[in-house]
Parts: C-alpha cells; structure tokens; sequence
C-alpha cells in the first residue's frame, strides 16, 4: 500500500487498539462520540467494503467503482472522517463538500450543485445525525434553478451511520475494497475559491497527501504524544489535513467541536485545550483577536470542580488562512500569558490547497517596511518601527517561516509573473513553489488549459530562453518576498490595484474604509476598473480605483456625504483616488466558498449590473472638503445614532419554553424560543443593546431595536456569536429559525425571550453623553478591529 496515511492507521490499530485517538465534544464540551484507533480502523474497512461492493455482492452494497467521484456531505462530527477515510481505502475520490445551509438556500445550494455538476459524482454520503438526505430534497423544491444550473437529481445518496458497523461482510469482499491505492493515485477533490459558476477542484494524490503530512508532521514536531484540539471545518483543507489527518497520521490524540460551537463561546476552545492538555493548534488570524476580546469568559465559565485553567501544555499554534495581523498575536498573549500561554508559540505559516496545504510556517520574524518603496516599485525595504516616525510611511509585515528546500525539497521561488525569471534578493514577485506536494491540477477537461497555466510553470533565464531544468511550479497567485530566507505574503497579484504605475493593495484601503461605522466590517471590496470614458486621444482607457461595500443601514439619509468621507480617508492614508463608490444591500457582496471577499467576483458583477447597489458616486474625485462636508458627517453619525420609539412584539399566539434558574422546563421545546423568567424584561433588554452594539462594535445608541438584525449587520457570525451569549447569560435557547429569519429585529427577539406578545421594550434611551460618544467617535481612517468574513467556513 502506497498510502502512508492509511498504513500508519493499520500501525496504530495493531499497536495501540484500545488508545482513544479522536473525539467529538458538544456546545459545553461534553464528549458526545469517540473513536479509538482499532474503532477507527475497522469502520473505514467495513464502508470502504460497502462502497464499492455491488447489491448482488451485498444488500447495502452502493457499487461504486475505482476513480469514481464521492460527495461528503457531513455535519460537523465524525462520520465524515470515517467517510473520508473509507473513501482513500476503497479507491474512490472523496470530494469533502459543505452541507447546504437552510439559512442561506440559495447561496449554499448554488455551489453545492455546481461542485455535484463540476465533480460529476454520482453518490453523496451523508449521516443520519443531520438528515440532510430528506433536507436537501425539501429544500429543493422551494428554488427554482437555471438550466445552466440545474438540481443534481441522478444522485444517489446513503446514510453511512450504520454501513459503518454492518456484520457480515465476507472476506472476498474485503480483498476487492483493499485495492493498494498507489502514490500517483487520485486520493480526493479538495474544492478551493471560485464562483459558484465556476468553482476549481484541485485534485490531490496519495503521494502530494504523503509529503504534506511528513513536512507539517517534521516543522511541527508531531509525534504520538500530540494532543489537537480543533474547530476548524471538517471539509477544508487547513481543518480536514492539518487537524484531523495529521493527527491520525502521527498517532495522536484529536477532540473536535463545531465551527458554531467555537463562535457562540469562543473561551469555550481555550477550556478544552486545557482540559486535553492540548499541544498542537491551528486557527485564522481572526481567531486569536475574537478569543482575546472574549478572555473574561475562559474563567467565568470554567466549571465547578475543574481545575483552574492552565495553557502551559501548548507547544506550537499556527497561524495562517489568512492575512496574518501583529496585532491580533499581540492581543491573544496578552489575554492568556496569565493564564500560562507560553511565549513564542503563535507560529505565522502558509499554505495554499494547490500545494495539498501547507507550505512553510514557524515564521519568526516581525519587520517594518518602507510602504512606499513596496507600492511603488515592489521593493521590501526594511525600515526602523516603533518609534515615533511617520507611522503612515511603514507597514509592518509577519514571516511565514523558511521554506524546507533542503529536509522536504520544498522549493519557493520569488518570480517576476509576466517573465518567468527570479527575482533578486528583497525584490517583491509572485510565490512559485515546486515539491512532492504540489497537485496535479485541477479537475476536468475545460480546466486543462488554467492547469497547464497555474501548475506547469517553468522558470527563465533574463534572455527569455528556459533555465535548462524540467522542474515544473504552481503559480500561487500570491505576492510575496524572501527575506533573510523567511518568506513574506505580501499580498494577492490578482488583485493588486496598479494606478499611474503605482502598487496599492486593496485589504489595506478596505480597512481603511470599514474604519466609518456606516460600514460592515468584512464586507468590502477595492479593485481597479477600466474607465472608458477617460481615456486620451488614442482612445485607451485608464484604470480607476473602485470600492464597492454594505452598508450597516440601508436606510441611511446620508450616502453622498459617507462617499466623501471613504474618498478623503483613503486618500490621505493611501494617496489614491477613489473614482467610484458603490454602496450595496447587507449579506450582498459577492464571496469565495470559505467565505472570504471575491474581488474578482465584484468586478464582474459590478460590470454585469448584478450588484445589489442602493447608492453609486462617481466623479467625485476632485472634492475638497469644506465646512459643509464636514457638518454632513457630522448630521450622518447623528441620524445613525438616532433611534425610534417602538413597542409590539411578534403578534398571535407563541408557544415557548421557560427558564428558571437556568433550567428549560420543557425539554420538547427544542425549535421554540425559551422565556426568560427570573430577570425583568427592561433588564433583558439592555443587555441585547449592549451585547449588539458590542457585536456591532457601535455605541448601544446606534442599535435600532425596530431595524431587522441582519439590517444593522450582524451576519451568521454575530448572529450565531449573540445565540451562544443569550444562552452563556440566561440559559435559554434561541432557535435558529427565530434568529436567523431578515425579519427578525431586537424588538421581536426580545419579545419572544420574555413571553411578551405585545408589550417588548421598544426603544433605546438616548442620553447626551451617548450621542456624544457616537458623533465624536470614530470616522473613517481610525482604527477599529474588524469582525469576521461573514462565513463560519474560514
């Protein structure tokens, strides 16, 4: 057998059958399933039998052959990795989708029909737990799909809960499923950024996931008295690779919890990495900055009887799948070194699923950059930082650790894109990287020209002609620097914003503009636009600087003085011009599949008219601020401050569940809302203000309790964030069909929770001191944390 990952399975089966190797805890972290190794081992040999034996052969037999395509399509638990695994075992290409959310149909659907169409799997597993099987064919019937984009009805799906365990599989049935899958075969689709039109499986072999488990397994130092405790999803590849596969890999010891389970107590993975004496973490930046501002909760809600909380077991946390920000490590030591988090262990890395998915990490270095030199002529010019210089002329930049050219022939080259040559030293280009990783491409025939393109790139010589090596690259997209042998992710080429020569990275301007509070935060986009109507006398068109973002409040009286002032604050912070602003609907823009902004995405849809725009301003380039402008923003801050008065609740009658003393006194009331009786209704109120305009990160004046949640910004993070802190506070349940309905305000959610039909607290007293703090807040260019992407899928 040449798959290691599953060799070294059958190793600790033998060795340690009775040791538990992974485990599955609820929303208070109780252990709701576990498997030991030998557990582990003999489910996968039992479905990967199943899989690919016939009806005739036996009655639960799904007949599925070598090579054939298998959609996951598991809850957060796990069945999937038992799937996952079954899959490798039985030579079919596992294809780890996620579950199609009914809170947001047609979005989830849409790129779940085009990965089904794209993959063209013809079976789709899936778990009783969830029922998706029976949700799925319910919510089709209320969408009504294009014939570009239609249902994938010829799947078959089967629940695995009990394939797992079935008796009496015969032994030539066996043989037939252990097939040895070769280095060279296909192992699964791992399914990376796209459209939904569009998306790109990358398709990864037994040997690209043998190398990445031997690299990540050496610059960790994995080993068998590693302990992973990990909320990242199951089905991408930093979740699936780095803390599920690289556990069973090494022989270790894995707990699990739900993405959702991380975002309604964030403290709650700090207990547990205490509690499993957890060695070996991975989570996004934001992440670390959202456990910081929840610190208090990590002591608070340790339990009765359990020891004090104690981090000093932890040996390495990495921190990558996104830009990677000082301040967020800064923030998450000095929330926890008190409770004994060694210094030093919050590791930068980097990885991409085009490379399985990691590339190198340990990053250790923290330097500041001339910011000019590194727009304007891509140079990585060291500067002196923390003083009291021009701190607008410097951006401090995080290494991402040296690449293992030498241990694990991960070769990473700085490459000018438009030659094919290397860069010099400290010269900023695009991140080439060749290794036993690297994947084959990406999936089906009308993606072979990009795959030739991305995945076959050859290096050059200054004078055009090739290098002499038959050593081929990924082209990563990415823009970065090698610098004392660390390297340094500058930035996405794509989607750099090139304006009179001049280099602007368009997350730096988007921060820049989600600092006004009329913004949501992660909810941007800058790209670079072609402006026809002002080009030259040859008739070429120039490119203009465009931003497009949601609005907190659609209803706001005062977009043309918000332009002015996104326009001013990045052009005294950048030096840039923005030509055009487009102000879009909340939970509009357009984004990849983990949830992160697509400018790609927003460019086409701006130039297709397919945005959901409430206000365009263009041609506003030459404004000087003036009095006026600054007495409109002014009126601005004071009209988003200004709340209604308001009463009524959700009108007809309302069953519901109660709670005293913390505790439901109907345990049947799992989809109604539980009333809160041992506080007072005023009470209650005020604590949903003050933990929206928390979650809002706006004054508690600026909380309108009559405008629908979704309206004032809370996306499924917040949300799902607000569920977890009405349940941490009072103990009572908001379902999910109350929370996440657009219609759903505080003042409706306020009533359900107090068993009030008609008389909710309906208005927000405004008190000058109030109103005062919000207009003299921040403006645009301040700084203000940012919330999240908007997608548990990180």
């Amino acid at each position: 057998m040449e798959s290691e990952l599953l060799e070294r399975l059958e190793r600790w089966a033998r060795e340690t059958p009775a040791r538990p190797m992974l485990s599955f805890v609820d929303d208070r972290g109780a252990v709701t399933a576990s498997l030991t190794a030998a557990e582990l081992h003999r489910k996968t040999q039992n479905l990967a039998a199943l899989l690919v034996a016939t009806p005739q052969q036996h009655p639960k037999g799904l007949g599925a052959k070598a090579g054939d395509r298998v959609l996951l399509v598991y809850p957060p638990g796990l069945d999937f990795i038992v799937a996952f695994l079954a899959c490798l075992r039985a030579g079919v290409v596992a294809v780890p989708v996620y579950p199609p959310d009914p809170r947001k149909m047609k979005k989830d659907i849409s790129m779940f029909v085009a990965v089904a169409q794209n993959s063209q799997a013809q079976l789709a597993l899936t778990s009783a737990t969830y029922l998706y099987a029976k949700k799925v064919a319910a919510i089709k019937q209320t969408l009504t799909f294009s014939a570009a984009l239609p249902w994938p009805d010829h799947l078959a799906w089967s629940v695995t809960d009990d394939l797992a365990d079935a008796k009496g599989l015969e032994s030539k049935l066996w043989l037939a499923a252990t097939n040895a899958p070769r280095a060279g075969d296909v192992a699964f689709l791992q399914y990376t950024s796209g459209s939904t039109s569009a998306p790109k499986g990358v398709v990864l072999t037994h040997g690209n996931l043998t190398h990445n488990l031997r690299s990540i397994s050496s610059a960790l130092q994995a080993s068998r008295d590693t302990v992973v405790v990990s909320w990242l999803p199951q089905y991408h590849d930093m979740g699936l690779i780095g803390a599920y596969l690289g556990v069973i890999f090494n022989g270790g010891t894995g707990v699990y919890m739900s993405p959702f389970s991380f975002i309604r107590d964030p403290a709650l993975w700090l207990r547990l990495i205490a509690r499993h004496r957890a060695t070996h973490l991975q989570a996004p930046n934001f992440a670390y900055a959202l456990c910081a501002r929840k610190a208090d909760r990590v002591a608070a809600d340790t339990g009765a009887g359990e020891p004090p909380v104690d981090l000093s077991c932890v040996r390495h946390m990495i921190n990558g799948a996104e830009p990677v920000q000082g301040e967020a490590i800064d923030a998450f030591y000095a929330a926890f070194q008190r409770y004994g988090l060694p210094a030093g262990v919050i590791k930068p890395t980097y990885g991409l699923a085009e490379h399985t998915v990691y590339v190198c990490g340990g990053g250790q270095q923290r330097v500041w950059v001339d910011k000019a030199a590194l727009e304007r002529v891509r140079e990585f010019r060291v500067v002196p930082g923390g003083g009291a210089g021009d701190a607008a002329a410097r951006k401090e930049m995080l290494g991402c650790g040296v690449p293992s050219r030498k241990d694990h022939g991960i070769d990473v080259r700085i490459v000018d894109a438009a030659s094919g040559v290397e860069c010099a030293e400290g010269r900023v280009g695009e991140v080439w990287i060749a290794s036993a990783s690297k994947a084959r491409g990406y999936f089906g025939d009308e993606m072979r020209a990009m795959s030739e393109e991305v995945f076959a790139a050859r290096l050059r010589r200054s004078d055009g002609s090739s290098d002499g090596s038959e050593r081929t690259y990924v082209k990563t997209g990415d823009l970065g620097v090698l610098y004392q042998q660390e390297l340094f992710i500058c930035g996405r080429m794509k989607d750099l914003v090139i304006i009179r020569g001049r280099n602007h990275y368009p997350q730096d301007i988007e921060a820049t503009a989600e600092s006004h509070d009329a913004l949501r935060p992660g909810c941007s986009a800058a790209f670079a636009f072609v402006d026809s109507s002002s080009g030259g006398g040859d008739g070429a068109a120039d490119e203009k600087l465009a931003l497009v973002a949601e609005l907190r409040d659609p209803e706001m009286t005062t977009k043309a003085s918000l332009c002015g002032s996104i326009r001013r604050a990045v052009a005294r912070e950048h030096g840039v011009q923005v030509t055009l602003v487009v102000l879009l609907r909340p939970r509009s823009i357009p984004k990849t599949t983990s949830g992160k902004i697509s400018r790609a995405r927003c460019r086409q849809a701006l130039e297709d008219q397919q945005l959901a725009v409430l206000y365009r301003n263009e041609d506003m380039i030459g404004e000087a601020p003036d009095a006026a402008d600054e007495v409109a923003e002014v009126e601005m801050d004071r009209s988003v401050a200004t709340t209604t008065t308001g009463g009524g609740g959700i009108g007809g009658q309302r069953g519901a569940v109660t709670a005293s003393g913390g505790k439901p006194t109907n345990a049947a009331g799992g989809g109604l809302p539980t009333v809160i009786t041992d506080e007072t209704p005023e009470r209650v109120f005020d604590f949903l203000v003050a933990e929206l305009a928390q979650l809002l990160n706006v004054a508690p004046a600026a909380v309108n309790p009559r405008t629908p949640l979704q309206a004032l910004g809370m996306d499924s993070m917040a949300l799902t964030q607000l569920q977890g802190i009405v349940a941490q506070k009072y103990k009572a349940h908001v379902p999910d069909e109350l929370l996440y309905s657009e219609a759903t305000t505080l003042t409706s959610l306020h009533a359900a929770l107090c068993g009030d039909a008609g008389g909710a607290v309906g208005a927000v007293a405004t008190s000058d001191q109030q109103q005062q703090q919000l207009i003299g807040g921040r403006g645009a260019g301040a700084k203000k944390p940012k919330l999240f992407c908007g997608c548990i899928a990180c």
